[in-house]
């Protein structure tokens, strides 16, 4: 049997399901269904078990229920044809609260399952459920500044690039200045060499 490990929480006047099922799928129809309330005594009566709702012989046994829930409960024929054996429980009150035990005779299976009836409970809608987003409206004053931000950025951006390419510019120039320089030192060099052949011996020309 599989029921719910959340209670099921309601508030006076509400209508519940209490689930409670047979996996794999079960034909529950012409089996014995036996909904009770194991914590709950009632004065007078001698038996151990106060039955919510029992369902024999295709029918509701009324001689097995408490008074209180004769016009209050009730299984759905065509899920009890698949296995489901869940009792449903019209304007339920403060004395439903507590916990309510499935029985099945046949698999010798039972499930609790905990109802919670609770005045000051609030149920949760769909957009209560959507947790809240807060929107921040930017002021006129930050609009501006973030403008102003933009068109600075927007001014410095070319100046920066500007500045590289001529440090660049002058760099390549150095550079090249440097090496024809020293070309013409080497080429001044050789003919020295070449017109003086004592010169040629000692430097290695």
């Amino acid at each position: 049997l599989i029921g719910s490990s959340e209670p099921i929480v309601a508030v006076p006047g509400d209508d519940v399901l209490l689930p409670c099922r047979v996996d794999p799928e079960w034909d529950a129809v012409g089996k014995t269904v036996e909904w009770s309330r194991p914590d709950l005594r009632v004065p007078g009566r001698h038996k151990p078990v106060e039955y919510v709702y029992v369902y024999r012989f295709k029918k509701m046994d009324r001689d097995m229920m408490m008074e209180t829930y004769i016009q209050r409960t009730s299984l759905s024929e065509e899920r009890l044809r698949r296995g489901d054996v869940s009792l449903s429980i019209r304007n339920v009150s403060l004395e439903d609260n507590g916990r309510f035990r499935c029985f099945l005779p046949s698999l010798m299976r039972a499930r609790e399952v905990h109802l919670v009836v609770e005045p000051n409970f609030v149920k949760m809608t769909t957009t209560e459920t959507v947790p809240h987003r807060t929107l921040i409206t930017p002021t006129p004053q930050d609009e501006t500044i973030s403008t102003d931000r933009w068109t600075r950025l927007h001014i410095c951006l070319p100046v920066f690039f500007f500045f590289i390419i001529c440090l660049s510019a002058v760099f390549i120039c150095i550079v090249k200045r440097c090496r024809q320089k020293q070309e013409v030192l080497r080429l001044a060099a050789l003919g020295l060499c070449r017109d003086d052949p004592n010169l040629q011996i000692n430097t290695g020309f």
